[in-house]
Parts: C-alpha cells; structure tokens; sequence
C-alpha cells in the first residue's frame, strides 16, 4: 500500500507538471489563434499522440469496453466541461484556475463515500477543509468583475471531481487508455463547428505549440487517471494543490502577477493540507502494515 501511494502521489505530480506545460503553451496560443481554432488543433493533438502511442505499442486491444454508453455520456460530459476549462484558461491566471481545480478534493473527499465507498478520517477531512479556505483565499484574486465567463471558473472544482471519480469506477473494467481516448472525441467534433468564420493560417510554430500542448494535456489525463486508479482518493487528492504553488510561479514569471496578502495566506494553508495529508496517510498505512 505504501509503495501504492507513493506511486501515485508520483504520477499525480508528473500529471500536473505535464498540465503546467499545457496550459501554458495553450494561454499564450490565445493571443493569436481563435478559440475555436486552438481547441480543435489541440484536441487533434491529445488524440493523435494517444493513438500513436496505443499502436506503436501494440495496445489497441485495450481501446475495447464493455460499457459503451458510459463512455459516451463520460466523452459528453468531458467536452462540456473542457468548454468552461478553456474560457478559464483564456480569460483567468493560470493560478486562479488551478485555484479553482483544487477545489476538487474536498468534493471527491464527500462523494467518494456513495460512489467508491472509501472514508476519510477526521483528520484528512480537517486538512482537505484546511486546504479549500485556502482555495478560497487565492480565488478572491478574481472575485471582481463577476460574470458568465467566472462562472465557468467555479464551476471547475465540481465538474473536476465528478471526472475524476466516474473515471476511477470505470477504470475497474476497462483500460486508462480507452478512457482517456474516447473523451476526446465529441470535443474534437463541437470544435470542428466553433468560430470556423474566424479560422487563420498558422505558422509552423503556433502550430508546434499547438501540437505539444495538447501533447502534454493527454500525458496529463493518462497519469491522472491511473494515479486514482491505484489510490484512494482521499490519500492523493489534497496533493493537487501544489498545482496552485506552480501555476503561480509561471503567472509570476511569464505574467509579472504579484501575489497579495490574502494569496499568501491561502497558498500556505494549501500548502499545510499537503503535508498533514501525507503525515496521516503515512500513519494509516503503517497501521494497516502492522495489522
């Protein structure tokens, strides 16, 4: 169990440094190619690189399932939310989106009970709290100027853990590979029609970013994907957070933010829910060694 965790606190954090990467690309892609654009070529990437991967290997047996129709609405359910994803990214820092991301634990922490069964303790249920006034404290960076568009924003945390967790429980019959490839596929189609009017040409650089952004987006959800699979996630989730401490060094480097008081004090809680997170995980497998 223990090597488990590590395993998959390891994956998670290669995952976020992969979605850094996307993201990063991909936000100042936005200053040059129209949204629309931008998605489907990236999109095209996050397929291509997969299905590359899947035969180059010799797994496209592992593209087969046995529960289609959970499938397609998870696929649906994916390109709805990657649309309030992509707004964020476009309009927001990178930290106020990650901020929002981090909101998933203590969602995942509340539904996991009803859906995969798994608890979690009084102190990782402190900690994940802890964790998400912090959340909280880093969102009021984006708090002025309310509208459609930040809607997109809060809505992150919910649609995330919902992604995650339906990923999780279809992971038990079929392979991170078919789950991750068939998500992409209504959002390649819904942005074959999004601002097609406002499509330019391309350089081979804007293109190249494109192509390595979505790269770096599919590695992302691959590792995400099995990083749940093999953990609970009560145990790894708060580990997200450190996603907020990266996206803002980048927002900080590329972007010239100066993070104020109230930033300071969220990113430290986060930061104290990761740790007494770890400390407890340590603890309780320990325990669960010696019984």
């Amino acid at each position: 169990m223990i090597k488990s965790n590590t395993r998959a606190i390891l994956y998670l954090q290669l995952c976020l440094v992969s979605f850094l990467l996307g993201d990063t690309l991909l936000k100042m892609l936005f200053n040059s190619i129209p949204t629309g654009q931008l998605v489907w070529f990236r999109t095209l990437a996050s397929i291509l690189a997969l299905l590359i991967f899947i035969v180059s290997t010799g797994r496209m047996h592992l593209l087969r399932t046995s529960n289609p129709a959970q499938h397609v609405f998870r696929s649906l359910f994916f390109g709805l939310i990657s649309v309030g994803y992509y707004l964020s990214v476009k309009y927001f820092p990178l930290s106020a989106v990650a901020a929002a991301l981090a909101g998933a634990p203590i969602l995942i922490a509340a539904i996991s009970p009803f859906i995969l069964g798994e608890k979690a303790n009084k102190i990782q249920w402190i900690a994940t709290i802890s964790g998400f006034i912090g959340v909280c404290f880093v969102l009021r960076l984006d708090a002025e100027g309310f509208s459609w568009v930040y809607i997109s924003l809060l809505s992150l945390p919910f649609s995330y853990a919902v992604l995650i967790l339906w990923g999780r429980k279809l992971s038990k019959t079929d392979s991170d590979w078919a789950i991750n490839f068939y998500q992409f596929i209504p959002l390649l189609i819904a942005a074959s029609f999004w601002e097609q009017d406002q499509w330019i040409p391309i350089s081979s650089l804007q293109l190249a970013g494109m192509l390595v952004s979505g790269t770096a987006g599919a590695i992302g959800f691959m590792l995400l994907i099995a990083a749940f699979r093999i953990a609970k996630p009560v145990v790894i989730a708060p580990f997200e957070y450190s996603y907020i401490l990266m996206a803002l060094a980048v927002d900080v480097l590329f972007w010239h933010l100066i993070p104020d008081t109230l930033i300071c004090i969220g990113i430290t809680l986060i930061v104290l829910c990761g740790i007494i997170q770890g400390w407890q995980s340590n603890i309780d497998n320990t325990d669960n060694t010696d019984s």
